[in-house]
């Protein structure tokens, strides 16, 4: 009865308390949350995934892409036919410069009056500097540019064009310092050029640069040149160094026997070198008088004359 009576007591006071707005705490299981696996991804695989997620960037970097290579296909293009269209005017210069002017062609029946049309030679040097002048103005920056400097130097040269031949060998010296050979022969064009001019002072320069380089083609030239130079300026010193070492650096070469023939000039041998010293005149006259008297010790051989 007593337990009953305990329950129903309990029962009557949890009722009670509902019905004041009290809820009893009930413990709850928590589920546990599944963990989705950690996924690592490289950066490329990342963009890649970007990228697909937005399609139109990709068209877009196609588009760029197609883009530069018609851009790069153009210039090299242009870049190749440009450098073929001046090797082209190069050797119709070229042409005119160095080969002879061609002979007359048969004239053909019907064509007996028409004139001739031959070039003379000052006619196709001037020509020949035309095309080079075109070459260095529209193609300024091309391989066959260089060449046009250095070549259109040597046509005002031989125009006797001084002043127009010294700016494009000076302008070939600055921009083509790698072609060291051409380099060294348009610093020998430039000192005979000053040379004709009279300035001797930058003939010297030039002769020195080319005298300088160790293994310069044309050294034993450019020593000769400038060691004729000293000597007419009085600095036999100087003179006679170069010339020693062209003629003993250079035996074969024609510069180095003209640098030999000099040096003799200038330090010719001493005179008791050549002339016949005291001792030896003697000596020469007693072995002469020695055979004076042997001849005159031997008995004669010659018949008498029969009367």
């Amino acid at each position: 009865m007593v337990h009953c009576f305990f329950i129903e007591t309990t029962s009557a006071k949890i009722k009670g308390k509902q019905a004041q707005g009290i809820m009893a705490y009930k413990i709850r299981v928590q589920k546990k949350k599944e963990v989705e696996p950690l996924k690592i991804a490289s950066r490329s695989e990342e963009r890649l995934q970007s990228l697909l997620a937005r399609p139109g960037r990709i068209w877009g970097g196609l588009a760029v892409l197609v883009l530069i290579a018609f851009a790069v296909f153009t210039w090299q293009s242009q870049n190749k036919n440009a450098e073929e269209a001046a090797w082209i005017l190069e050797a119709e210069a070229s042409k005119f410069f160095h080969e002879p002017p061609p002979l007359p062609e048969p004239i053909e029946e019907g064509q007996e009056d028409a004139p001739l049309v031959l070039l003379d030679p000052i006619d196709r040097l001037k020509r020949s500097a035309e095309i080079y002048d075109e070459i260095i103005d529209k193609h300024p920056n091309r391989r066959a540019a260089a060449i046009a400097r250095f070549e259109s130097g040597n046509v005002y040269y031989a125009l006797e064009s001084y002043d127009k031949a010294e700016e494009r060998f000076v302008s070939f010296i600055q921009r083509h310092a790698d072609r060291s050979g051409l380099v060294r022969l348009a610093e020998m064009k430039l000192a005979y050029l000053y040379l004709k001019t009279g300035n001797r002072e930058k003939a010297t320069d030039r002769f020195k640069n080319v005298y300088k380089v160790p293994d310069a083609i044309n050294k034993d030239q450019a020593g000769f040149e400038l060691a004729r130079l000293l000597e007419a300026d009085e600095k036999v010193d100087e003179a006679l160094a170069i010339y020693t070492d062209v003629s003993t650096n250079f035996p074969k070469s024609p510069w180095g026997t003209e640098a030999k023939v000099r040096l003799t000039g200038l330090n010719p041998p001493k005179t008791e070198d050549i002339l016949p010293s005291e001792e030896s005149v003697s000596d020469n006259k007693d072995s002469s008088i020695s055979v004076d008297q042997e001849k005159e010790a031997a008995p004669s051989t010659a018949q008498p004359v029969e009367e």
